[in-house]
């Protein structure tokens, strides 16, 4: 998808978002509560491709389990926006052999649909944007390696459910388009990671 249409349909998105908060009426503005925090332990499952004229490393990139903090503001009782935050550790193996490893900060942000807000357990499915940013790659020694950043769409399904005394526990699942590149000593190769992200935890409204 071109980057600015796919830009477009997601500010299309974020402004039925604010237009749904501000026509769905509540009972009492100071009774309704907009803000969530959350935190989670993650699950990060990279689904790699890397360029076929790296076929012969069979390249590998690892999964990893981290903390992960996000934030959660309802515009209204069925429509919120999501920006998680944590940082990923992957090891990178070439042939089955530990070859080096690399950082990943993925910021997400994501507008959610609630289709059942009352109800004490609340599903919901959202979508996105993600900006993933590699640091402190390395390689095989190789003293010219480095991912590239990348911008693209994100989809997530979840269900909250409600513990009392607005605290809520929440499983998550997050699909992340991440297709970047990799520079190896000059040269440029595709790198897809498209990481599945699988989160539990707990979160306070208020």
């Amino acid at each position: 998808m071109n980057k600015s249409r796919f830009g477009k349909i997601v500010l299309t998105l974020v402004t039925v978002a604010f237009l749904a908060g501000g026509l769905t009426g509540v009972a009492s503005a100071a009774d309704f509560k907009h803000y969530v925090v959350r935190v989670r332990g993650l699950a990060v499952i990279p689904n790699e491709s890397a360029d076929s004229r790296l076929a012969s490393l069979d390249l590998d990139v690892t999964n990893d389990v981290t903390p992960e903090l996000d934030l959660e503001y309802y515009f209204s009782p069925r429509f919120s926006s999501e920006l998680i935050l944590g940082v990923t550790k992957h090891d990178i193996k070439a042939n089955g052999q530990f070859a080096g490893s690399t950082w990943l900060l993925p910021p997400t942000l994501t507008v959610k649909y609630h289709p059942f807000p009352n109800a004490k357990v609340s599903p919901y499915i959202g979508f996105g944007i993600n900006y993933v940013i590699p640091f402190d790659e390395k390689f095989n020694n190789v003293p010219d390696f480095n991912i590239d950043s990348s911008f693209g769409w994100a989809a997530q399904v979840g269900t909250d459910v409600a513990l009392g005394n607005s605290w809520y526990a929440n499983f998550d699942v997050k699909y992340l388009n991440v297709e970047t590149k990799a520079r190896i000593a000059g040269t440029k190769y595709d790198l897809d990671l498209n990481p599945l992200v699988i989160g539990m935890g707990v979160g306070y409204r208020f």
